[in-house]
């Protein structure tokens, strides 16, 4: 059996936790993990939403051009291609002839239309209620409604019309046509047929998407739009309706002792198989298409043909005759149908409750409902984490509550003092720092006030003024005899000025009581030195005079000893 992991791949590394996908999920089958999104196998009915719904395109779609690519460029092998009825949708014209040639040039052997698939397929429903098959036939058609019914509403097997799907049809007419050794590619818009053709093998080998034929179409540089391409008449057929709202009921013969009915989009088919679950609908045949707007809505359609009215004008056109495809009796066209049912816990009414506690909502009215972490209500979400398949951080207001009460804390205890000014030069918040700087008595005093009545407002004016984000000064607040260090941001996008402010008080008395302490003790030391300079200076002056009659002295004996040896015989 298929896993829907081979179709669906995620690149986890893309995810950025927006949750968009759950929200687009209308069968939950998504869980939060490690803070990333991923599709839950078990539970997907491969609708493909959460791919359209991705920004980050962190769900994608298996592509499978490469093994198609191989087998268009092997020699020995006949390829054969059959394309949606949704075709007109994605590429403009209405007959078949354009885009059928333009296949072949890409290599296909031969292109049909699975719309004469769909024929027989319709032809079966039809027998199904003249024979009078069952109170209620649901159309099995779809392949993610299949997934629904199998995986959800397993009591409702018995009603799924037990006949192929057009694609298995089709490629079981192209089989009996070409033998078992052609290959078979099927292209349309549905993601869920890659799992339908990996589930039966021998039928179609490979299902393409449109953007998988479009990028194949762009590398070997043929057009995407085929709008106003050569065209020949072709002979209208009813079944070319299937891709429409309502088209399979009106393309078939309708028996009146019947109520033909349509529904489109997975929420409106839940809603549709909860009410026959009910057994208050007889006499019915449903039509049931996962995507709104059936296959024209499909998930891999482009987004300018998925909303194309003249496009769904034109299938109605190519549609409107009571002719159709040759029927083909001998062809056996029946399925069976299997429960894929997995029950998941369900949480008693006190572990609900606790749940809704730990998120913070202790009363109904705690419990906004606002659908941002994807889930429609906040007790559904609390199921979901029971269940394992979200986290308590995926919810808003709860992030929000506790990011406030956290950033409360941080402000509050903080041991520097915080100001917010707006721009009438209010205060707007005040911290306990902020209140034992200024000496204030409350909060409530000083909030609301003008910054003014506490402080100088210059540099609250000059911040907004100048737009600086960030200006550092030291002041003196005299009024209150302390200083402070401030830090003044401007914050332009809330229209605030934030100021930071430490008490540096007793670090500034304890330096200026230390630099007074230095400058007397560089002043003694001054006078010491101009003492001791002054002694020097009068030391030098004695001993001068001394050195001087000395020298008088020396030089007046030296002089009286020479005349005496002059005088000598």
């Amino acid at each position: 059996m298929s896993s829907v992991m081979d179709v669906l791949r995620f690149q986890k590394t893309n995810c950025k936790d927006c949750y968009k996908c759950i929200r687009r999920c209308a069968v939950k089958a998504i869980a939060v993990r490690d803070h990333h999104t991923e599709v839950i196998p078990e539970d997907c009915v491969l609708c493909g939403r959460c791919v359209l719904a991705c920004p980050q395109h962190a769900n994608q779609a298996r592509w499978d051009i490469q093994p198609v690519r191989d087998l268009l460029n092997d020699p020995h092998k006949k390829v054969y291609a059959m394309v949606a009825p949704s075709f007109s949708f994605q590429y403009g014209p209405d007959e078949f002839g354009p885009l059928r040639r333009q296949l072949k040039v890409l290599g296909f052997d031969d292109a049909f239309e699975s719309a004469e698939g769909a024929c027989l397929v319709k032809r079966q429903y039809e027998n199904l209620v003249k024979n009078r098959w069952n109170d209620v036939i649901l159309t099995s058609c779809c392949p993610s409604m299949v997934l629904l019914v199998e995986r959800y509403f397993p009591s409702l097997i018995p009603l799924l019309a037990p006949v192929l799907t057009p694609m298995q049809a089709e490629a079981k007419l192209l089989r009996r046509r070409f033998g078992k050794d052609a290959a078979i590619v099927y292209i349309g818009s549905c993601i869920a047929a890659k799992s339908e053709c990996d589930e039966t093998p021998g039928l179609t080998d490979y299902a393409l998407t449109y953007d998988e034929l479009n990028a194949l179409f762009i590398s070997n540089k043929l057009p995407v739009d085929l709008h106003g391409a050569m065209c020949s008449p072709e002979p209208r057929r009813r079944s070319r309706s299937f891709p429409l709202p309502g088209g399979v009921v009106g393309c078939m013969d309708q028996d009146s002792s019947y109520s033909y009915l349509h529904v489109d989009g997975l929420e409106n088919c839940i809603a549709a198989l909860k009410e026959v679950e009910g057994g208050r609908l007889h006499n019915c045949f449903i039509e049931l298409r996962a995507c709104t707007g059936s296959c024209a809505g499909g998930p891999k359609m482009s987004a300018d043909a998925r909303n194309r009215l003249e496009g769904r004008i034109r299938i109605a056109h190519t549609a409107d005759t009571q002719e159709d495809f040759e029927p083909q009796p001998t062809l056996r066209l029946e399925k069976v149908f299997h429960s894929r049912y997995v029950e998941n816990k369900t949480p008693s009414e006190k572990e609900i409750e606790a749940i809704l506690r730990k998120l913070g909502k202790n009363s109904p009215a705690d419990e906004l409902n606002c659908g941002t972490c994807g889930y429609s209500t906040c007790r559904e979400k609390a199921v979901a984490i029971y269940q394992g398949k979200a986290d308590i951080t995926m919810c808003l207001p709860y992030m929000k509550k506790r990011a406030e009460s956290l950033s409360d804390k941080i402000i509050h205890h903080s041991p520097n003092g915080i100001l917010t000014v707006d721009s009438s030069l209010r205060v707007q918040l005040a911290n306990r720092a902020a209140l034992e700087i200024l000496n204030a008595p409350s909060e409530d005093a000083v909030v609301g006030r003008p910054i003014g009545d506490w402080m100088d407002d210059f540099e609250f004016i000059t911040a907004f003024s100048s737009g600086e984000h960030t200006k550092f000064r030291k002041a003196y607040l005299a009024q209150y005899d302390k200083y402070v260090e401030q830090v003044f941001t401007c914050d332009p996008s809330n229209n605030m000025v934030i100021c930071l402010m430490k008490d540096i008080t007793q670090a500034e008395k304890t330096r200026q009581q230390l630099q007074k302490s230095k400058d007397e003790a560089v002043e003694i030391t001054d006078q010491i030195i101009a003492k001791q300079m002054r002694i020097v200076h009068e030391i030098a002056s004695l001993l001068g005079e001394t050195a001087a009659e000395t020298k008088v002295a020396l030089t007046r004996l030296k002089n009286t000893v020479h005349m005496e040896e002059g005088e000598l015989p």
